[in-house]
């Protein structure tokens, strides 16, 4: 585990580590001009077949290209994807921790507090000064400000009176300062944390797997030739495994790298053999996703029709009155409502001749891209309305409580929603609407919504997804992350203890993000918005669930406008309603970067 401090973070030179990863890019650049004589100079040269035409040379040639290819390889999988990207990522990550570091301490220095405790859980403390200036009733100008009251003059001074009289919270004031400093603290030094850890651990893991070297020449040539060929196939579906299982220690960022780095015949060859190693992966170009997820798609529900066949068919020897049969039919009803589930998310998203539908909505429309599900716990759907590797502006909708498969098709309708409305807003631009349920939501409000387990559960893959939609897509697209209800404090959780790489944040009908202040949240606190409808029953949630309201003045974001509608509907979910136009407009305006 990292243990890198807030001392060590503020003085790092991000500068050297960015510096060292750009020397890595400019060896292997000089080293993949080695490659490149040996193809122009020596195999189409020297070794050319105007010179020397039979088939030892041609095997010459082949062993040659073999061994030009394998370095390249190498080059590109260790020196590149590996090393410089893991530093030059590390630079980024820490550099933008540091510089909230450098607008945070002097903050908490300007304010009279102390940062104490282990590095892996910072207090911000009252200091001695400012307990002593409080109990003396000598309270610092800016804590008078903050409660509204005037510095008093001395101890028996009229002001000094009304502060005693009047019950001002001093002490309180500080301390919820101090509190919103130590959120963000601990937030910053988490992400820090998390980057020092992720870079350690892909140097550690190419130390103990050190590149193989290219095949040598030998006696028995033309076996040679065929293993190479095959192990070269065999090591790329391995790679292709581990980074499915999450084994490889690859970020998203990089497993885009090897991903190109791979050939066509390569790329064409995982989606075609092992579609379930291509389409979860984030950081895997969109249309592969998606083709290989179809694939999938077809394959599961295929395999749960034979399953169902067989189950009923083992059925009809059961007695009916038997545990076992109760049982067995149980477990039918499952994998007919998996079934059921799974068609259902193909029929919406696939026309009847198996191509992608598209959308409904303004023109031009969008067809849908699967870039994930799955039948576990209550399901998962990751459904993309337009491409976004492609688009100018990216919006993805995190749901919240009751969320599940079955209803993925409500969850697409509000997408569209959202497209449309980004369509009209900005019709000269391309964009895309994400619906993100790739996560196990809660199944109740009481007590399941009360917890924040699943939004810690669902921290890391929200992440890496955000982190994956960078790796892919333009480096100028504008990314925004909108949360309703639980799916807030998903957001939120993710944002303060994992990051996440969106420009906006977006918190509809939120029961709180998991912190106080915006500033904690990663994000430019400009970039954070909230809404609730005065009628939304989520204005009931206490702070101490998951913390502050973010349209409270005090939560550091900015607060927008969203219409209640009929007042007896159910206005937690009214949102996405006709009768909302001023808050569709306003998240629509800021998903195109309108605001």
């Amino acid at each position: 585990m990292s243990e890198m401090t807030w001392e060590h973070l503020r003085d790092l030179d991000c500068g050297a580590v960015r510096t060292l990863g750009d020397t890595w890019k400019t060896y292997i650049d000089q080293q993949l001009a080695h490659t490149e004589r040996l193809r122009t100079d020596v195999i189409e040269g020297h070794l050319g077949t105007e010179h020397y035409e039979s088939d030892t040379a041609t095997q010459v040639r082949d062993q040659i290209g073999m061994t030009a290819d394998r370095y390249e390889d190498d080059l590109s999988d260790y020196a590149s994807t590996r090393i410089a990207t893991t530093l030059l990522e590390a630079a980024d990550a820490f550099e933008k921790e540091q510089n909230e570091l450098k607008e945070l301490v002097p903050l908490i220095e300007q304010h009279d507090f102390d940062i104490e405790g282990p590095h892996s859980e910072y207090d911000v403390n009252l200091s001695g000064g400012l307990h002593r200036a409080i109990l003396t009733l000598n309270p610092p100008q800016w804590l008078c400000d903050m409660c509204g009251v005037k510095k008093p003059d001395g101890f028996w001074d009229i002001d000094t009176l009304k502060v005693l009289f009047d019950s001002v919270d001093l002490y309180g004031t500080a301390i919820g300062l101090a509190g919103q400093y130590q959120d963000w603290l601990r937030a910053v030094m988490s992400r820090a944390h998390d980057a020092d850890d992720e870079a350690a651990a892909a140097l550690a893991e190419m130390h103990e797997n050190p590149a193989e070297l290219p095949p040598h020449l030998g006696a028995t040539y033309d076996d040679l030739v065929d293993d190479y060929k095959e192990g070269v196939t065999e090591e790329v579906a391995d790679e292709a495994e581990a980074i499915a299982d999450g084994t490889s220690g690859l970020s998203p960022e990089q497993v885009n790298q090897w991903w190109e780095g791979l050939s066509e015949t390569e790329r064409r060859a995982l989606i075609d053999e092992h579609p379930e190693w291509v389409g979860p992966v984030d950081g895997i170009p969109t249309e592969a996703r998606d083709t290989a997820n179809r694939t999938v798609l077809d394959r599961d529900i295929d395999a749960l029709d034979t399953r169902i066949a067989a189950e009923e068919q083992a059925l009809q020897g059961l007695d009916p009155e038997s545990d076992e049969y109760q049982n067995a039919k149980e477990a039918l009803d499952g994998l007919k409502g998996d079934r059921n589930d799974l068609a259902g998310l193909q029929d919406r998203i696939t026309n009847d001749d198996g191509t992608p539908r598209l959308a409904e909505g303004p023109e031009p429309q969008q067809p849908y891209y699967l870039l994930g599900f799955g039948t576990q716990d209550n399901g998962r759907a990751i459904v993309s309305i337009g491409n976004p590797d492609t688009a100018d502006n990216v919006n993805t909708l995190v749901p919240g409580t009751t969320a599940n498969l079955s209803g993925a098709g409500g969850l697409l309708h509000r997408a569209e929603t959202m497209q449309s409305d980004a369509q009209l807003s900005s019709p000269h631009t391309s964009n895309a609407t994400i619906a993100w349920l790739g996560y196990d939501a809660p199944d109740t409000i009481v007590p399941e919504a009360m917890q924040e387990r699943w939004a810690d559960g669902a921290s890391e893959d929200l992440e890496n997804f955000t982190e994956g939609l960078s790796a892919t897509g333009r480096e100028d697209t504008n990314h925004t992350l909108t949360g309703h209800s639980y799916g807030t404090t998903v957001i939120g959780h993710a944002a303060t203890k994992e990051g996440v790489d969106a420009d906006n944040l977006v918190f509809v009908a939120s029961p709180g993000v998991g912190t106080d202040t915006a500033s904690a949240l990663g994000v430019d606190e400009d970039n954070v918005w909230a809404t609730r409808n005065s009628l939304d029953p989520i204005h009931l949630t206490p702070d101490f669930l998951h913390g502050a309201d973010p349209t409270g003045d005090d939560f550091g974001g900015n607060a927008y406008h969203s219409d209640t509608g009929a007042w007896n509907a159910n206005n937690h979910s009214t949102y996405w309603d006709d009768t909302n136009m001023a808050g569709r407009e306003t998240l629509a305006d800021i998903a195109t970067g309108q605001r």
